[in-house]
């Protein structure tokens, strides 16, 4: 199924108002075929777009942090043939089951308390508590999430971003961070003072 199949199939659906832009989905797709991570994280993992998007198109495991029941529902739904590759986490207050992750995606809310995901300096916890990170992609603005996962990133990763734009224009692009774990304080208060301002 291509990403623009993907996203027809999920604009469809009740409750589709604020899934992933074509453009999330295409680099999000374009990522599992290349590099096929094995263990992923999902921040908000809604009706389950990407997460659907992932599960197609490659064979890892998927970890979906999802607090509201009518997103769980739907996810569920969505991914009943794929039940026994993906959990779902409803409490924000937990951190990840692993702590090693090849591929992590951010395209949650910022909620409105602390069950679900209200604080963005969760996410910075919840990078902190990790070994091993590979790629982050951060779908759409999201100003807030990406201040917080560079802050947590440059205690111990060199980071890269990569910016997907909206060709509308719109707020649907992403941003893609590849890391690269690093000793050197030095290197990494340099990478991140080069980076901080082009993550927006």
């Amino acid at each position: 199924m291509t990403p623009q199949e993907i996203f027809i199939l999920f604009k469809n659906q009740q409750g589709s108002d604020h899934i992933a832009g074509k453009v999330t989905i295409e680099a999000v797709v374009s990522f599992c075929k290349k590099h096929n991570p094995q263990n992923i994280l999902e921040l908000g993992g809604g009706i389950g777009t990407l997460s659907y998007a992932i599960l197609k198109n490659c064979d890892g495991a998927l970890d979906i942090y999802e607090h509201n029941d009518f997103c769980i529902r739907a996810l569920n739904d969505n991914l009943r043939e794929m039940s026994k590759r993906y959990t779902v986490t409803t409490d924000y207050l937990k951190l990840p089951p692993q702590r090693e992750y090849d591929l992590i995606i951010i395209d949650g809310g910022k909620g409105k308390g602390i069950y679900d995901g209200g604080f963005p300096q969760v996410i910075a916890s919840y990078i902190s508590s990790l070994n091993s990170i590979g790629t982050i992609f951060i779908e759409g603005r999201r100003k807030s999430q990406r201040f917080w996962v560079a802050e947590a990133l440059r205690a111990r990763f060199l980071y890269t971003p990569t910016h997907y734009e909206d060709p509308t224009g719109g707020k649907k692009g992403a941003l893609r961070l590849d890391c690269k774990p690093c000793s050197n304080e030095f290197l990494r208060t340099m990478g991140h003072l080069y980076w901080r301002k082009r993550i927006y």
